[in-house]
């Protein structure tokens, strides 16, 4: 993951749980926004193509916090009991071990990013193989409109053409012409003409198409990923996945402990407040990806109002508020900053600059302060931990 994007990532985490950093059990809170939004894109997409005025809405990520990065007027040590431990917090046996197949599928799934499609014709086809065919149909002998085509991506096995056409060509070869008998279903909307007809179809097999990943070598690492992740060498590469996985293990593991064993009386309105404005200033981010307003954006989600969407995922901001809190609490427990000195450092950590002027422009200095004592109540705590 390139550098910046790190900081961009983790400022979208905070606003969506809170200000919580990776490893932190936060995914389930944003998982629902973030998919609901998903499912939005396509109607997004119409409603900016016929928008003509949408402009981009005004996002105050840091209303609602401190300078320091805490919720204003919150002390969150009055409301959070935190375990007697959590400065040393005992990690599970096995909570460190990483598998070769765990590196692997992280390795996996890079490569399948730079897959290339190709074309096989050397042997039969498979249920789900992408199969590129020709097929021209008649019925009685006569040809009808829409029963031709020729270079025609399917899906082998799957449902996309009438009746079972496409299991048919399981177990043929590219190179084989053969004909495939169907029956039109009736009613039959897209032609009544052909509803309940049986038809037959010549069919040629083109092609199976694949997606090759390459292979994982030092050339492929030092072409495509050094200037991204900072590896030189394809071992380089997997010890930096591995520790990448055993830092994310760990720091699950004691989060999940922290939420487990945190002891919370009560979670005051100004963190539920601004982890609504939180979820709402994503919202708003997301509608301007497609020149929108958020009102808009919401609607193609099916969703009537800000106020029903907060409601939508009350459970979600109470979670990551919550969540907050605690973040809150142990920076206030163990004299956890986030100072000009912290701020720096982790800028040239994450960013390989001091320079963090253009995200506290955009942020606003409370909200990457907060970002910055997220990461430094994680390391506390990470670094803090000792195998049972």
């Amino acid at each position: 993951m390139k550098k910046t994007t790190k900081f961009i990532s983790a400022a979208l985490a905070a606003a969506l749980c809170a200000g919580l950093l990776a490893g932190c059990n936060s995914a389930s809170s944003s998982s629902g926004s973030t998919s609901a939004s998903g499912s939005a894109s396509a109607s997004a997409s119409a409603s900016a193509s016929s928008s003509t005025s949408a402009s981009a809405e005004s996002i105050d990520y840091s209303k609602g916090l401190a300078e320091n990065g805490h919720i204003d007027g919150v002390t969150a040590l009055d409301y959070v009991t935190l375990p007697a431990d959590y400065a040393a917090i005992p990690l599970a046996a096995g909570t460190a071990d990483v598998s070769d197949e765990d590196v692997q599928a992280q390795i996996d799934m890079i490569l399948a990013q730079f897959a290339e499609p190709t074309q096989v014709t050397d042997r039969a086809i498979e249920d789900g193989d992408q199969v590129n065919i020709d097929y021209s149909g008649s019925i009685d002998g006569e040809k009808f409109d829409g029963g031709t085509a020729s270079s025609y991506m399917a899906t082998a096995g799957s449902a996309e053409f009438i009746d079972d056409f496409l299991t048919q060509i399981i177990g043929h070869t590219p190179g084989e012409t053969f004909d495939v008998e169907v029956t039109f279903p009736d009613p039959y909307k897209s032609n009544p003409d052909l509803a309940g007809k049986d038809a037959l179809f010549e069919v040629t097999i083109n092609y199976i198409e694949e997606s090759v990943p390459p292979e994982f070598t030092d050339d492929f690492v030092k072409e495509n990923l050094t200037a991204s992740y900072g590896w030189e060498s394809a071992e380089h590469a997997r010890e930096s996945i591995r520790e990448d996985l055993r830092q994310g293990q760990i720091s699950q593991f004691v989060w999940n402990y922290m939420m487990e064993n945190s002891t919370v009386s009560e979670v005051p309105q100004a963190v539920l407040d601004f982890q609504s404005g939180a979820m709402l200033n994503q919202l708003k981010g997301q509608a301007s990806m497609y020149g929108i307003d958020s009102a808009t954006f919401l609607q193609a989600m099916g969703v009537a109002s800000e106020e029903a969407f907060l409601e939508q995922y009350a459970e979600d901001i109470k979670s990551s508020a919550t969540q907050l809190l605690i973040i809150q609490a142990i920076a206030e427990d163990a004299k956890l900053k986030a100072d000009d000195a912290a701020l720096a450092k982790y800028f040239s950590d994450n960013m390989g600059t001091e320079d963090y002027s253009t995200y506290e422009e955009h942020f606003g200095r409370p909200y990457v302060s907060m970002v910055v004592l997220s990461e430094l109540a994680n390391n506390y705590l990470m670094d803090n931990a000792v195998n049972a």
